[in-house]
């Protein structure tokens, strides 16, 4: 079964977003405070191994929970909880060891027909090494009409207090649906098993011939001579016990030897006795078909994951073009409605039944389906179409930016074209031919945003700057925690500073170590990403000041 990776793993990642029936929910306030403290706060809990023994993170319990639907049928979480019933956090729970307790016989209707009706059990059960755990179901705790399980006995009642044993957690249970199981879901890999199957026993197959525990199509020809009754029998005996045997002998004994001439009394001699062993058909041939045999399998079992071929190191069908079309539709196709369907069911369950919270909602990070160039040209298409006639927090939005904060120097319900309008007049005759489209601006910048020796981990700078030979850049400044990209540029008589917004390291890379700067600029990123002008320019970094003498790109 054919790892995931790639775009499927980062759905573990969780920001908040509003919830799609409140248009305008307070991020200071109470309702965000509780949802973020639960996910990220200091007293949130997540467990994983038995009876939740390992201390863990909201990524890595949601990744054993994702590779349970996948390969078992279903997920499970337990609701992590205090005395007095609030969640603060999740455990995963071994889908394998999990059952859904609800036993149902069949009764009849007054018309007649059958149809099946739960006669008892509620909520589910864990069973490991011969002990029995009960868990509720997810929600009903909470509300007008309660319901809890008792944790020992599995009992129903309708108060804690009711329960001898004390309340059970409550397990959130996510099957992976199949129109032919009624409780529990299908995992992935059962439309290729025959095929797995298949698969694994031509491995074994391979691997006894190279280990010499398989035999071999061989014949034994004996020229100038005939083997002895004895040689003859041991070889049979060789042949029928050489499997699981890594190396075995055999003597050899030759009489009754051919004569080399018309002579009848002339001896055969010995020497010119020759044993040799011939392969019976064409090895090459079956090494190549079973190699084909294994890729198809591949293909096949990677089909009903629906991963397309790339992510599983399938490269002769593909290209640089088509690698990253099958990723992003990977993401876009399969991934992305994975993460609604969790999305929607963690929000409903844990924001607003358990937590009771409305505004927020889970928003899991979608990777691999990012097309940062072609959502640039359509952000600036469209400010362009209105002549830049749009505030500068919605074009900010537009490009996945967040939205001004309250004391920048300009509103954020300042229209695009009217930011900057005060210094285009002076400016002018500063502005590097090369310098971006004033189209794609969307605002100014008071100053440089990033402290210089401010690092991402000790192993990670944040910054990292070069200077250019370049009839038009000096220098360059990548943030790598805002994917901020400065370029100084040349100004008669005054250098002037845009700031790119969103861009990926790649490209930065790609700038870096293009043989024309200049050339890399213009094709790669002065039409593709909007910027901001920095107004400011008196705290950038003393790097491309004295620059080697312009050069032509």
């Amino acid at each position: 079964m054919p790892a995931q990776e790639g775009p499927l793993r980062v759905w573990l990642r969780l920001r908040h977003r509003p919830a799609p029936e409140r248009s305008d929910p307070d991020p200071d306030g109470d309702a965000y405070k509780t949802v973020d403290d639960f996910w990220h706060g200091s007293d949130s809990k997540w467990s994983i191994g038995p009876e939740n023994t390992t201390v863990a993170t909201p990524e890595e319990v949601l990744e054993l929970s994702r590779l349970d639907y996948h390969g078992i049928g279903w997920a499970s979480l337990e609701i992590l909880v205090e005395g007095d019933g609030t969640p603060v956090g999740l455990a995963h729970v071994p889908s394998a060891t999990t059952r859904v307790r609800k036993t149902t016989t069949e009764v009849e209707t007054e018309d007649g027909e059958t149809e099946e009706e739960i006669v008892s059990g509620h909520g589910y059960v864990q069973i490991r090494q011969g002990r029995r755990r009960y868990f509720g179901e997810a929600g009903d705790r909470y509300g007008d009409d309660p319901t809890f399980v008792d944790k020992e006995t599995g009992e129903v009642a309708d108060s804690a207090d009711a329960l001898p044993n004390g309340p059970a957690n409550e397990l959130i249970f996510v099957p992976n649906p199949s129109p032919i199981s009624l409780y529990y879901g299908i995992p992935d890999w059962v439309a290729a098993m025959r095929t797995m199957a298949a698969d694994e026993a031509a491995q074994e197959w391979n691997h006894d011939i190279f280990d010499n525990l398989g035999i071999p199509h061989y014949a034994i020809k004996v020229t100038g001579g005939t083997l002895t009754e004895d040689s003859k029998e041991e070889l049979r005996e060789l042949q029928e016990n050489l499997k699981g045997e890594s190396y075995r002998t055999a003597i050899l004994e030759v009489e009754g030897f051919e004569f080399e001439s018309d002579n009848p009394l002339d001896e055969g001699d010995p020497k010119d006795v020759n044993i040799e062993f011939e392969p019976l058909g064409a090895t090459d041939s079956n090494d190549m078909e079973f190699q084909e045999f294994r890729e198809r399998n591949e293909h096949e079992i990677a089909k009903v994951h629906e991963v397309p071929p790339i992510l599983i190191n399938v490269t002769s069908t593909s290209n640089r073009s088509n690698s990253q079309a099958q990723v992003q539709e990977f993401a876009e196709d399969v991934i992305a409605p994975e993460q609604a369907k969790f999305e929607a069911r963690l929000y409903r369950i844990l924001h607003q039944t358990a937590l009771g919270v409305d505004d927020w909602t889970i928003d899991f990070e979608l990777r691999g389906a990012n097309r940062p160039q072609e959502e640039a040209r359509t952000a600036r298409a469209k400010i362009q179409a209105v002549r830049g006639a749009i505030p500068i927090d919605r074009a900010l939005e537009m490009i996945g930016e967040d939205p001004l904060p309250d004391d920048h120097d300009v509103d954020g319900e300042t229209l695009v074209a009217n930011v900057g309008a005060e210094f285009e007049a002076d400016s002018e005759a500063s502005r590097s031919e090369d310098a971006p489209p004033k189209a794609n601006k969307v605002g100014t910048r008071a100053s440089l945003s990033v402290e210089l020796d401010d690092p991402l981990s000790p192993e990670e700078v944040r910054t990292d700057m070069m200077a250019f030979e370049s009839s038009n850049l000096v220098s360059g400044l990548y943030d790598r925690q805002t994917r901020d990209l400065y370029i100084r540029f040349h100004g008669d008589p005054v250098d002037r500073i845009y700031v790119y917004l969103d861009v990926p390291e790649e490209t930065w890379q790609g700038l870096k170590n293009a043989e024309s700067h200049g050339s890399y600029h213009h094709e790669h990123i002065k039409w593709d990403f909007v910027y901001e002008e920095l107004t400011d320019t008196s705290g950038w970094p003393q790097i491309g000041a004295s620059a080697p003498a312009p050069a032509d790109d």
